[in-house]
């Protein structure tokens, strides 16, 4: 009996080795041995790790989606399916940093799921419509602005269906969010989007011509042979066409409108791995706003600009009021563990290692939603005014990308009243985010990577929604043909009122 316990113990290591080499060496399929060992791991990963699996849905719901992933694992896959399957689960958490995150990916790994054969326009969803903003190829009848109607005979609308199951976002009002994540801008050039991910996964091909179906200005109807481009062809032609696409901190830029307007962009709070000071960016330009005596309205443009660092919104925010910031969340930090599971810190890496060590279980107490919080919450420190301090009228400018750093500045900036908020509603949701500490979890067979937030940011009697902007001014089809931004036009007539 112990000979054949033994047998069997010896059997089941050998199939996993088996199914571990299939991955290793990058075949198409991936056997359902190795699925269910790496879906094993990942429901122990976010059941014991992630604060917010139940925030935007029930235990009995997330079971149900689990369950239904798991069944398609009974048979053998191709790994860019499984890729495709597993994303299409962990959307369902609602959780708009937690996503198979392609930078994270290792170099074999990208080689399997990211393809390099991409699309040669840019374009935004608009009115649920795809619509060009960047046309790269060498087609001169296609125009910025015209309409995609299909590819590769699939239609736009279903593109966008099937897309919308794999686009990350904040709860359950978050349709806009999951739009906007589909459009495909030069900002994110020089990396696989979201459509250039999953487009392919969706809608498999095997031929090395695109064929694209358009609607002009006109009305006029033409389906175009065109070949698809590498990401990099896809870049450069983009800049011997339209310029230097920008990155870093060089989408943070200062202009002034007219006379009495300044202007600031921000396109990134993200500066992890930079040298860049952005401290000393934002004092010398508040510095020349206050040497500039005719101004006193100042814009500050947060469009495209995911997020980042905390500490940099709130040293923004310290440059446009001249009284202490209320919080307007108070937001309690929630965990979902004291101690990690030894069974799970070989799949987990992080910046910090502080993140894996054991809590002080005597600082901790379970509260009204079963995560842990500590004991003597810290009273809430306001955002003081910083130096050079704008007091004129300040012009916020959002949108739907706006949906972590940006959407916390976004709220802080209406809940203070701090000006007024023009564009389209953020992203993010005032039920609170997850993120600030992070985990990246790695399955060991697919190597397919999940960011996995460790905070929830509690906040009570608040509506699941992003910030409602004061103006609501969107982008149109005819704003794209015309090269001209209708949030910019507004805020030049409005500050120009009085010049």
């Amino acid at each position: 009996m112990v000979k054949v316990k033994k047998m069997k113990k010896i059997l089941f290591f050998l199939l996993v080795f088996a199914a571990v080499k299939l991955v290793a060496q990058n075949h198409v399929y991936i056997s359902p041995l190795a699925m269910k060992q790496d879906l094993a791991i990942l429901k122990a990963v976010l059941v014991n790790l992630h604060p917010g699996i139940y925030k935007f849905s029930s235990k009995k719901a997330f079971e149900k989606e689990f369950t239904a992933l798991a069944l398609k694992a009974d048979e053998q896959m191709p790994l860019t399916q499984f890729y495709l399957a597993v994303s299409q689960f962990i959307n369902t958490i609602k959780c708009g940093h937690t996503f198979p995150n392609p930078l994270n990916l290792s170099d074999t790994a990208k080689k399997i799921y990211l393809s390099n054969q991409v699309i040669p326009f840019y374009f935004k969803i608009i009115d649920n419509k795809i619509i060009i903003t960047h046309h790269v190829s060498d087609q001169l009848l296609i125009k910025d602005g015209d309409e995609i109607l299909s590819i590769n005979n699939h239609s736009s609308q279903n593109i966008i269906r099937k897309l919308l199951t794999v686009s990350r976002a904040d709860g359950n009002r978050a349709q806009h969010k999951r739009l906007a994540n589909i459009s495909l801008l030069p900002d994110d050039s020089y990396s696989n989007t979201l459509f250039d991910i999953y487009f392919p996964l969706f809608f498999p091909e095997s031929t090395k011509e695109l064929s694209v179906e358009i609607r002009n200005s006109k009305g006029g109807k033409k389906v175009y042979k065109l070949p698809y481009m590498s990401i990099d062809q896809r870049s450069k032609s983009y800049e011997s066409k339209y310029g230097k696409i920008l990155s870093d901190e060089n989408t943070l830029g200062y202009a002034t409108l007219n006379a009495s307007t300044a202007y600031l962009k921000f396109g990134t709070f993200a500066f992890w791995n930079s040298d860049f000071n952005w401290k000393n960016y934002i004092d010398s330009c508040f510095t020349a706003i206050q040497a500039n005596k005719k101004i006193n309205n100042l814009v500050i443009d947060l469009r495209g600009n995911e997020g980042g660092s905390g500490e940099m919104r709130d040293y923004l925010l310290s440059k446009i009021t001249g009284k202490p910031l209320l919080n307007e969340r108070n937001p309690i930090n929630c965990y979902s563990y004291l101690t990690i599971p030894d069974s799970l810190l070989q799949y987990l890496s992080t910046w910090d290692r502080r993140f894996k060590l054991p809590k002080n279980k005597t600082e901790y107490v379970l509260n009204d939603i079963g995560l842990y919080q500590k004991k003597n919450q810290p009273p809430p420190l306001a955002i003081m005014p910083g130096t050079n301090a704008f007091s004129g009228n300040t012009y916020l400018l959002v949108d739907a990308v706006c949906s972590s750093a940006t959407f916390g500045f976004a709220w802080t900036f209406q809940y203070n009243k701090l000006g007024t908020i023009i564009g389209e509603p953020t992203g993010g949701t005032k039920k609170g985010l997850n993120g600030q500490e992070m985990f990246f979890f790695t399955m060991p067979n697919a190597k397919i990577e999940i960011d996995i937030p460790l905070v929830y940011f509690y906040t009570k009697d608040v509506k699941d929604e992003g910030v409602i902007p004061d103006i609501i001014i969107k982008p149109t089809q005819q704003s794209i043909y015309n090269r001209t931004d209708p949030v910019l036009n507004y805020i030049q007539k409005q500050t120009t009122k009085n010049l």
